[in-house]
């Protein structure tokens, strides 16, 4: 009766082909072990990818990534190695992908190895992953990592919050900007401001551009707030309403507007007369590009005798 292979025994037997080299991915979560093969290499991108992922989520635990390398990892080590992959597919390693497409991968916390692995380790790599665009930027820019629409408007708004708005953020084609809406108003005036200083070099002032992209930080910070809960580069909960019940409040046919129908007078005049110097918070303001809805007037009717 034939034997299945030893699993074990098999990745003890190929890495003594490779050098034995591991290299393990740290973070608060726990550490990953990958060999220094091909199918590890593909494992460990995919490890990382599915940080990247997440790097926006505001539930995330990791805040700091290290890679270590183990040129001489104990045989403990090494037969943890790349048990990520419940199952591998063959096609994966033909592949030229630089990540496992078609395998089966888990990164549950059963997966992860003890910290102590790492005593036998050095690291060479740290990344931050705090909610920051540089931070986005050097992670998925250093491994090749895909990015979601999600998180791309979210590292669109950090870079527009701390550099102020740029036409490059909605010209991009393959990750097209979800916020190009609220910006479209200020992106238009920011070219008539740049327009306008290009005709006139010698003039000393800006047309309004200081004053248009300290405005564009501001809205893209508000909705970094609302949307990803991130200010100051931290994740922080918010009452701040989201952009969707902004647009639900806003609608024309809300509750307000029919106030409005009915009695001939907004809910701003009610609230006013109710607290004097109270000033209108978020949900009360009506958004900018909606028209305001008046009641209709009814004609009055002559009785003929």
């Amino acid at each position: 009766m034939a034997r299945k292979p030893d699993r074990r025994k098999a990745a003890a037997t190929e890495f003594s082909e490779t050098g034995n080299r591991v290299y393990a991915v740290a973070t608060e979560e726990g550490v990953m072990l990958f060999s220094d093969t091909p199918k590890g290499m593909k494992a460990r991108n995919s490890y990382l990818q599915h940080l990247a992922d997440g790097f926006f989520n505001v539930a995330k635990v990791p805040e700091t990534l290290r890679i270590y390398e183990m040129d001489l990892p104990t045989k403990r080590v090494a037969e943890l190695a790349d048990n990520c992959i419940e199952k591998l597919s063959k096609a994966d390693l033909r592949s030229t992908d630089a990540q496992l497409r078609r395998s089966v991968v888990s990164f549950a916390p059963d997966k992860f190895a003890d910290r102590s692995v790492l005593d036998s380790g050095v690291c060479r790599e740290k990344f931050d992953l705090r909610p920051d665009f540089h931070n986005f930027d050097r992670l998925t820019r250093e491994f090749g990592l895909g990015i979601s629409p999600r998180n791309y408007d979210a590292a669109a708004l950090l870079y527009i919050s701390e550099n102020g708005y740029a036409g490059i953020v909605a010209a991009d084609k393959v990750h097209p900007f979800s916020y190009e809406y609220e910006f479209r108003e200020l992106a238009e005036k920011l070219e008539d401001s740049m327009k306008a200083r290009m005709n006139a070099p010698l003039s000393a002032h800006d047309f309004g551009y200081a004053a248009l992209q300290k405005e564009a930080r501001e809205m893209a910070a508000d909705l970094l707030q609302s949307e990803f809960h991130i200010t100051d580069g931290e994740f922080r909960l918010g009452a701040r309403i989201s952009r969707t019940e902004r647009m639900e409040t806003s609608h024309p046919m809300s509750r307000p507007h029919l106030e409005e129908v009915k009695t001939g007078k907004s809910p701003e005049t009610y609230r006013r007369q109710e607290t004097p110097g109270q000033k209108p918070s978020d949900r009360q303001r009506q958004a900018r590009h909606v028209a305001p809805i008046a009641p209709q007037k009814k004609e009055k009717k002559q009785l003929i005798l």
